[in-house]
């Protein structure tokens, strides 16, 4: 069944792209799952997927690593999470921050299972992310959302451009660096079909002045790209990445070595194509202005011979020293000056004519 509905979302979305309801290449594109009353948020962002589909298993920490961070990153899931919280601190009320946020990675998915189960059955949404994913995944190589072009490390390894460059940012820590390992789309069980992406990445050491350096005057980020995060919290859903590149210094000291620049990339502009018809031809040809401009037509195609030849009866051609007078060449119209000139001269000789006369 999901096979199907895979097909029939890859026809919706290119029977959109046709009627001008989704945006242009470099885009995000459609959603994965369909556009459910109900559906849960992280099942419904718009991305697209690229190159051929690889499946393989997920291992049982992969499983449990995935389904922690989504139900912990789901909009939907944040007031459970709160409950949870607090019992937490009803029952052990000096737990600190840190055992807090332990015991949320450590029990948290096993509590909301059960507590969906007792108390929210009948919302389909809820108790099939409460199961959890498949163990089944999809993997690809490139995938475009948030205005982004990400790739895996593998795939970007031979290429002149860098799009496996990733960060997210924690409220409380603050960003974390890393490359995408792997592009998994994993599928929940239940109809009606819902999938969400998760970026697997290997981050580098967040520790600050160890695996991070922050120049806040110049506003650079530096990572020691030889440390790397020790917890093992490889996922990240795709909605949330924004995409940075990693460039070495141009410099030979030791303790340059070790450190690569951070230089964020900005997501390149959605292009909305208009909801309107588009012109026709005829339309686009217009002028501007087109009631105030009056166009008349002119024939532009003027020949001019500089040398005109004629056939002697003997077979042979004759070239015309002089251009040939047809009454038109310059010398037989008298300048409006030169007109003016001899008119003047013939009153004068007419005038003193008359005075010797008299």
């Amino acid at each position: 069944m999901s096979k199907i509905s895979d097909e029939l979302v890859k026809v919706l979305c290119t029977f959109h792209m046709k009627q001008g309801l989704l945006d242009l290449y470099n885009t995000d594109g459609c959603i994965l799952s369909r556009d459910v009353e109900g559906n849960l948020s992280i099942f419904t962002h718009r991305g697209r997927l690229w190159g051929e589909a690889k499946k393989r298993n997920l291992s049982l920490d992969e499983i449990k690593a995935a389904q922690t961070y989504i139900l912990l990153n789901c909009k939907e899931v944040e007031p459970f999470v709160s409950m949870y919280v607090e019992r937490l601190q009803e029952e052990l009320p000096n737990l600190s921050q840190d055992q807090i946020d332990e015991s949320l990675r450590t029990y948290f998915a096993e509590w909301f299972k059960g507590y969906v189960h007792c108390n929210h059955s009948e919302n389909e949404f809820l108790r099939s992310l409460a199961h959890g994913p498949l163990i089944s995944a999809k993997y690809h190589s490139m995938y475009f959302v948030n205005g982004y072009k990400f790739h895996t490390d593998c795939h970007g390894s031979a290429r002149s451009t860098m799009n496996s460059g990733v960060c997210i940012t924690d409220l409380n820590v603050g960003d974390y660096y890393g490359k995408i390992q792997e592009l998994k789309q994993v599928e929940y069980r239940e109809e009606p079909l819902k999938q969400t992406v998760l970026f697997k990445c290997e981050w580098f050491d967040p520790t600050i002045n160890v695996g991070v350096k922050k120049h806040n005057e110049y506003k650079l980020v530096d990572v020691n790209h030889r440390r790397r995060f020790k917890k093992y919290e490889p996922f990240i859903l795709a909605m949330q990445a924004t995409q940075g590149c990693y460039v070495s210094y141009p410099s030979k000291k030791k303790d340059k070595d070790d450190w690569l620049s951070v230089l964020k990339v900005k997501p390149q502009n959605i292009i909305q194509l208009p909801d309107e018809e588009a012109p026709t031809i005829s339309e686009l040809n217009l002028p501007f202005q087109v009631d105030e401009v009056e166009v008349h037509d002119r024939n532009m195609n003027i020949v001019v011979d500089e040398s005109i030849l004629l056939h002697d009866p003997n077979g042979e051609l004759i070239e015309m020293d002089e251009p040939f007078d047809d009454g038109l060449l310059p010398e037989h119209h008298e300048t409006e000056e030169e007109y003016e000139t001899e008119e003047t001269e013939e009153d004068e000789e007419e005038f003193e004519e008359e005075i010797d006369s008299d």
